[in-house]
């Protein structure tokens, strides 16, 4: 599981631009089942009896946030927006690179404090910031152009206690999930189908899933996403801790015999697993994927995670294993209709 989230997070994906994490997620789940890469980048594969009328959908999203550059000025300054819910108060002094040439970095710039207005303190809006790619203006369109997309660089850490921190874990963690289930299932004498969507565009549109899930016609289906995990400062009840197993989400939004067969699952077979009480809408594709043509049976099954947004995201492994167990009883089982 950690050499397979090490690669999965060394590969760019900003939602739109989800090539390079979209060849690569397809040769490893081609190992265990026929896979297809879809127009918009999101890649299917179908496991156990394909034939069957009967179909599963596990879908998790491949895309990350990012940047997106929308002016370069005369001085060769690069203007900036998101793609993605990034968080403005971490951008200025951050690193950032080019998924068009990788080994091309930029800064972001900061004002030093000793410069900085009087009292002047708030934080930039996205908009403000400029990237310093620390060349004119004349070389710097040599490289880098108007829509190109930026990821926040950071490194791949392995911290104590079997926990791991990366960019990208939002949602590299779900399709890492979703490859070990497939790997699982490969072994299996399955009598109903089993359908592995990795989305693309999540962050911005949820085009993937919206999409995908009308080809795939899933008779329900279960999204894997990462959800907030208690810190410092983030103490409410609301909230799962790591190492304590998934979180299964209750919302109105999401099926009650799906969210009921995933507990009982959890409960039948000794997997810890948490509660995610929301009162309204997900905020993943599940919201999508549960409206699809006539309807579909939506669960949400969510890996907890710190620091979401950032280039220090960090989950747990033993939380990431114990999703794969749950999933994979709930997948062989046959979903609600056994």
């Amino acid at each position: 599981m950690k050499n397979l989230i090490y690669e999965l997070c060394s590969k760019q994906g900003i939602s739109g631009d989800e090539k390079n994490i979209s060849k690569f997620v397809y040769k490893k789940l081609s190992k265990y089942c026929k896979c297809k890469i879809r127009n918009d980048g999101s890649v299917i594969g179908t496991i156990g009896n394909v034939n069957s009328e009967y179909n599963i959908l596990f879908d998790a999203h491949i895309d990350q946030i990012g940047l997106i550059i929308t002016y370069i000025d005369d001085n060769g300054f690069a203007k900036i927006s998101n793609c993605g819910g990034i968080d403005s108060r971490i951008l200025p002094g951050s690193t950032v690179k080019t998924c068009q040439n990788p080994e091309i970095t930029g800064i972001i710039c900061s004002i030093p404090p000793h410069l900085s207005k009087k009292g002047s303190d708030k934080v930039s809006s996205i908009d403000e910031l400029y990237v310093d790619f620390a060349m004119p203006c004349e070389e710097i369109k040599k490289y880098i152009n108007v829509g190109d997309r930026l990821s926040l660089l950071g490194e791949f850490q392995e911290l104590l206690n079997e926990r791991i921190s990366s960019p990208s874990i939002d949602d590299r963690a779900g399709v890492a999930v979703l490859i070990k289930l497939a790997e699982k299932l490969s072994k299996e004498n399955l009598d109903h189908k089993i359908t592995i969507l990795l989305s693309s565009q999540e962050e911005t549109s949820s085009l993937g899933a919206i999409t995908s899930s009308y080809e795939c016609r899933p008779d329900e289906a279960i999204v894997v996403d990462v959800s907030f995990a208690k810190q410092p400062g983030v103490d409410s009840n609301k909230y799962s801790k790591l190492d304590k197993g998934p979180l299964i989400g209750i919302s109105p939004s999401l099926s009650k015999k799906v969210t009921n067969l995933l507990i009982k699952t959890a409960q039948k077979k000794d997997i810890p697993y948490q509660l995610e009480i929301m009162g309204g809408k997900t905020g993943t594709n599940a919201d999508h994927i549960s409206v699809s043509r006539e309807g579909v049976h939506c669960g949400l099954v969510s890996i907890p995670q710190r620091y979401m947004h950032t280039a220090v995201e960090v989950v747990s492994i033993k939380d990431m294993e114990n999703t794969v167990e749950l999933l994979f009883n709930y997948a062989k089982k046959g979903g609600i209709i056994k």
